[in-house]
Order: structure tokens, then C-alpha cells, then sequence
């Protein structure tokens, strides 16, 4: 990417807080509740926009190596979530009694280390064995989709990925399909990627820039619109809504846009950048954070009482902010450069100038 959006990096730091902040209030504080699951769902929606902007920029108007983009993909992604996957069935099969909805099951570490969907019976859902996996699912989908138009230009591309998207949610709502690969990728969540691409695509053509003060109200509008909208439907405690999806990820939308539209106006805040730069780290890591410090508060702390949920909740997100960005510094960090320097494209060396 030519230009680093210093305001999608702050997007991404508060959709990892979104998750982090989900869980901290809904494990094991004060139970089931449908709008602080959806403030998770949210925060994952907007990784998901983020994802479809990201990846059209970096990719620029023109065709692009879909080797080299799904390498720099894999090393981004699978290390990471791989060694999280790996200490998660280690401690399932050493420690169960420290998880809920994990239990070790050696063909679904296969499955779930390859990215291949399963209906999980402890989880209830398709959800791989580290259950926070089930969104990387969808980024490998989504990439790999994106690779396979490499041979289109920007436009052509964010097209036919709409159209590919959309037919299979289409075909999801008409079929209602049971086998676990065919509803999961036939879900309405990828065209959150559609979303963020169509941002990216007007980006790179100079639209977002030009974006008159009338519209800038209009997005504003109706991003809150899609935010009320998001956190009001409840169709018998559906967390996964349709509904509420299209607001959602309207709101996410409209913040993507608007970050873009005032890049250039924004301040430069060095915590929220690090926090951005450190989000992948701290969606992987945070839920054993907020397992650990909630069993060990709960101990001196009445579960009962309100004020104390929302008290170790309040640790919670802050704990669990400063965990993954000491993993992204120690952990992250090294690992990115170790597997780009095994796995990195390698530049030829130079050649030596001719002696005179």
C-alpha cells in the first residue's frame, strides 16, 4: 500500500475492542445478553469491511500476482491463528475443565487448521475448534475468491465479487442448505467484504475525496440509522440476523468511509495506531485474558452484583488490550518477520558494477 490509513488502523483497533469488550460482558459476567453479543458481531463486521477496503487498495487498478498476494496473505494470517489453534487443543486435552464450548477432537484440529468449516456439537454452531477462528474462516474465503480475479482490473474485480457474493447468499436464503461448508459460505456476512470493496474501488478513483458535504450528512445519517436499526432487531434472540446485519454493516460502512473522507484531518494518536496495528493479536488472544482475570475477581467478587460484572468488564477490555499488544510486540512482531524470511518474495541481489 502506498499510503498507511492511519484511520483504518484506528477502525481496526475498536473492532477488536468491540470483540474484546463483547466477551468481557458476556463471559462469564452476566449471561446471554443479545446486545452485548451483537456489539462482538459488530466489531467482526467491521473487520470485515476493513478487510474488503484493505485488500482492493493494496491491490491497486490493475492486475495483481494472486500468488504473491495469497503468500503475503498466509503469512499474515495462518502463523498466528495456527499457534492459537495449537495451545487451544493442548489445553483442551490437558485442562478441559477450563473451557466451555472447546473440547479436543484430533479431526477438528485437522479441519480446523485448514480452514475447512464443520458443525461444532459443543459450540452449537460452525465454529472451528478455537472458536474465534469461525471469522478467519470467512478472510481465507475471501481471499482466495479475491485471488482468483487477479486477472481483472479493480473494477472488474469488486464486480464480479458482488455478483459472486450475492448469488451465494441468494442461493443460501432460497436452499437453506444443512451440510456445514454450503451454509457457511452461502451466509450474507462476505458481502461485508462487498462493502468495504466498493469503498476501496472509489477510493482508488479519487470519488472518496470528492465526497460533497451533503452526502458526508447523508452517510453520517444513515450509519446511525443502520446502528439503532443493528442493536434493535431481535427476532427471538437471533443473534446472526439478517436484519440487523444490513444495519450493522451500514454502520461499519459509513465508518469506513468517513475515516477515508478525513484521513487527512485526523490526528495522529500513537496508542490508537498500536492498538490497530496490535488487533489482530488482540482478537486472538484476549479471551483467555477474560477467562483468567474474571475466574480469579470472581473469587472476591459476588457475580450477582451488577456494579462488580461491569467493574472486572471494565478491567477486562483493558487487560486484554494490553495483552495482545505485548503478543503483537513479542510474539506477532518476530513471527512476521521469521516467515517473511523464509516464505517472502526474495529480491534478486544486485549486480555489481562493472570494474573500470
Amino acid at each position: 500500500m502506498k499510503q498507511k490509513f492511519i484511520s483504518i488502523q484506528y477502525l481496526r483497533g475498536f473492532a477488536a475492542v468491540f470483540v474484546l469488550a463483547s466477551h468481557a460482558l458476556l463471559y462469564p459476567l452476566v449471561g446471554h445478553d443479545l446486545g452485548f453479543s451483537r456489539l462482538g458481531w459488530m466489531g467482526v463486521i467491521l473487520f470485515f469491511v476493513i478487510s474488503g477496503f484493505i485488500m482492493v487498495v493494496v491491490t491497486g487498478e490493475g492486475r495483481f500476482s494472486a500468488t504473491d498476494f495469497l503468500r503475503r496473505r498466509f503469512i499474515r494470517i495462518v502463523p498466528m491463528y495456527w499457534g492459537a489453534t495449537l495451545i487451544a487443543a493442548a489445553l483442551a486435552l490437558a485442562l478441559p475443565h477450563m473451557f466451555k464450548t472447546t473440547v479436543y477432537d484430533t479431526g477438528q484440529l485437522i479441519l480446523s487448521l485448514l480452514f475447512i468449516p464443520f458443525h461444532n456439537p459443543v459450540s452449537g454452531g460452525i465454529h472451528p475448534l478455537y472458536k474465534l477462528g469461525w471469522t478467519l474462516n470467512y478472510e481465507m474465503f475471501f481471499y482466495v475468491c479475491f485471488a482468483l480475479l487477479a486477472f481483472l482490473g479493480a473494477q472488474s474485480r469488486v464486480i464480479w465479487l458482488t455478483i459472486a457474493f450475492a448469488a451465494l447468499t441468494l442461493i443460501g436464503a432460497l436452499l437453506q442448505p444443512e451440510p456445514a461448508i454450503a451454509q457457511f459460505y452461502t451466509s450474507f456476512m462476505p458481502l461485508a467484504f462487498v462493502a468495504g470493496a466498493w469503498i476501496g474501488l472509489a477510493t482508488l478513483q479519487g470519488k472518496i475525496a470528492r465526497l460533497p458535504r451533503s452526502m458526508i450528512y447523508a452517510v453520517i445519517v444513515l450509519g446511525l440509522i443502520g446502528l439503532v436499526e443493528g442493536f434493535s432487531v431481535d427476532r427471538n434472540g437471533l443473534l446472526e440476523d439478517g436484519l440487523a446485519f444490513v444495519g450493522l454493516a451500514a454502520f461499519a460502512s459509513a465508518l469506513v468511509l468517513l475515516a477515508v473522507r478525513f484521513e487527512a484531518v485526523l490526528p495522529k494518536v500513537r496508542l490508537l495506531e498500536l492498538v490497530g496495528d496490535a488487533s489482530y493479536s488482540i482478537y486472538l488472544v484476549h479471551i483467555y485474558e477474560v477467562a483468567i482475570l474474571s475466574g480469579i475477581a470472581f473469587k472476591l467478587l459476588d457475580p450477582a452484583d451488577l456494579w462488580a460484572d461491569y467493574l472486572v468488564a471494565a478491567v477486562s477490555v483493558v487487560g486484554g488490550t494490553v495483552a495482545g499488544i505485548v503478543v503483537y510486540r513479542l510474539v506477532e512482531m518476530p513471527a512476521l518477520r521469521f516467515f517473511n524470511g523464509v516464505f517472502g518474495k526474495k529480491r534478486p541481489a544486485p549486480v555489481p558494477a562493472p570494474a573500470e
